[in-house]
């Protein structure tokens, strides 16, 4: 069986949120499992790309294949470049086509949305097409897109009467490849496809909902997420579509490259731990403390927020609390970039409570280990949430998650009360609603637990660490679902 997955990002290639991780986890996770199974990912040949590349020491080969598609608005080329040594036992495939991947970020610059992303992606979906039977030496069984940007994958498997099926997997649907519908036509597309249940939305084209209608199976990053797309609160104009239109939605949660996150081995934090011995946790938190310049007593409780600074994170929320830190016994470590306003209110902040809230602007990877490493727990009050990484890289950690209960929150992490808590029981807990006063409850009873009862928070951080967050199950839970549609049940 024959996997092509098409995405816009792969780690470490190229990245701008939680989707390149996935895309760059879960096809070796499978390729571990499936004894008959070749997995290959395609995506852009970007400028971060070859940097990455370079810097880790890679190379890549030119696999001389060349893929030229016309489209009405431009004749395009790419030539393929592959991964040398097939990492993870992936194919790990680039298409080489500077004049639309040649730039300084993925998507857009200071003055927003690139404005031919339509044709960069339309492009990224009719290559790839295109390019995997030669490439692969036959044709793929099936082709894996991941959200908007490969959203016309299935369109054009259809249009071009290949054989095989397509899943689409919906990592974020507040993000949905919105053009002007005057754009079909430059995609070589046509009217006869631009209706509600297809590529239609307000009188727009959407790549996305393009390619839910035309995928064999469709597929979210968490159960929960699964269930609330369906609902008007959560999807983003497209419940009723998901409802009627579209057969199932499956909700199969992500997993972690539980290798490249291990505390045991990690070089990047100030000392190794376990979840049997976690002295080394004692140490990360000492360094972590210093190096932010702040001093928390041992009685309270050291957080991270490692976010987008936006209002989808909750980290508004997070503001209104800065003032009554000192009174929750809480310490604060911001990691995060995004809406102008907030970036300005947390430095605001961190000046006035410096004792007691240390924030840095940007997206850190390395600081974002050292917290998670350090940290006692994290904060995540998002209002949506797909999945989220961030609590799964903290529970391996140690750090145990406060998290409002919503798409894979509420599947990662299990609150069954204080008590069961201190008892090892769960892994983390649970707000009430998305406000100051919901942060401020969760909050209050993440600190009461850890300063009045250490070893109840000690048997809780065990039973976070000691939790398979692995790509194990969900690239099973995928196999299956590859089978099933190849038997024909798709």
């Amino acid at each position: 069986m024959r996997v092509v997955h098409v995405a816009s990002e792969v780690t470490p290639w190229s990245q701008t949120g939680g989707l390149a991780e996935v895309v760059g986890a879960l096809p070796a996770a499978l390729a571990r499992q499936g004894g008959d199974l070749e997995v290959a990912v395609m995506s852009p040949l970007y400028r971060m790309t070859r940097a990455r590349v370079a810097e880790r020491g890679a190379a890549l080969e030119d696999t001389g294949v060349e893929v030229a598609v016309a489209f009405p608005a431009a004749d395009l080329t790419a030539r393929v470049q592959r991964l040398a040594g097939r990492p993870g036992g992936v194919d790990t495939l680039f298409l080489d086509c500077p004049v639309l991947y040649d730039r300084d970020a993925l998507y857009g610059d200071a003055a927003g949305d690139y404005r031919d992303n339509a044709l960069r992606f339309a492009f990224l979906a009719r290559a790839a097409i295109a390019a995997a039977p030669r490439v692969l030496g036959g044709p793929p069984d099936l082709y894996h897109g991941h959200d908007w940007q490969a959203g016309l994958v299935p369109v054009y498997l259809q249009r071009t009467g290949a054989p095989a099926p397509s899943i689409m997997t919906v990592h974020n649907l507040a993000f949905q490849g919105l053009f002007d519908k005057q754009t079909l036509l430059q995609l070589g597309l046509d009217w006869s496809i631009f209706t509600l249940d297809r590529l239609e939305h307000h009188d727009r084209l959407s790549f996305l909902k393009g390619g839910l209608a035309g995928a064999a199976a469709v597929t979210t990053v968490s159960p929960t997420y699964a269930m609330e797309v369906l609902t008007p609160r959560f999807g983003e104009g497209l419940h009723g579509f998901l409802r009627y239109d579209v057969r199932e939605v499956r909700g199969i949660l992500n997993g972690i490259d539980a290798e490249a996150w291990d505390p045991a081995r990690d070089r990047a934090i100030a000392a190794r731990f376990s979840a049997r011995d976690l002295a080394g946790k004692a140490a990360c938190r000492a360094a972590l403390a210093s190096e932010r310049g702040l001093a928390p007593r041992p009685d309270e409780l050291l957080v991270g927020v490692i976010s987008r600074l936006t209002e989808q994170k909750g980290v508004d929320l997070i503001a209104d609390l800065v003032p009554e830190l000192h009174g929750l016994g809480v310490r604060l470590v911001v990691l995060g970039a995004g809406e102008h306003a907030l970036e300005e209110r947390f430095r605001w902040l961190a000046e006035r409570f410096q004792h007691h809230l240390s924030v840095t602007i940007g997206f850190d990877p390395a600081l974002a280990r050292r917290i998670v490493a350090g940290c006692d727990a994290v904060l995540m009050p998002s209002r949506f949430e797909p999945c989220g990484l961030t609590q799964m890289y903290a529970m391996r950690y140690g750090a145990v998650p406060v998290v409002n209960p919503v798409g894979g929150l509420r599947d990662s992490v299990a609150d069954p009360g204080d008590e069961r808590l201190a008892d090892g029981e769960g892994t983390g807990f649970w707000m009430e609603e998305a406000s100051a006063a919901g942060v401020r409850a969760a909050l209050r009873r993440a600190a009461s637990l850890h300063r009045g009862s250490p070893e109840g928070w000690r048997r809780l951080v065990e039973a976070c660490m000691s939790r398979d967050l692995s790509w194990r199950e969900p690239a099973a839970r995928y196999l299956a679902l590859y089978r099933e549609l190849l038997a024909g049940g798709g």
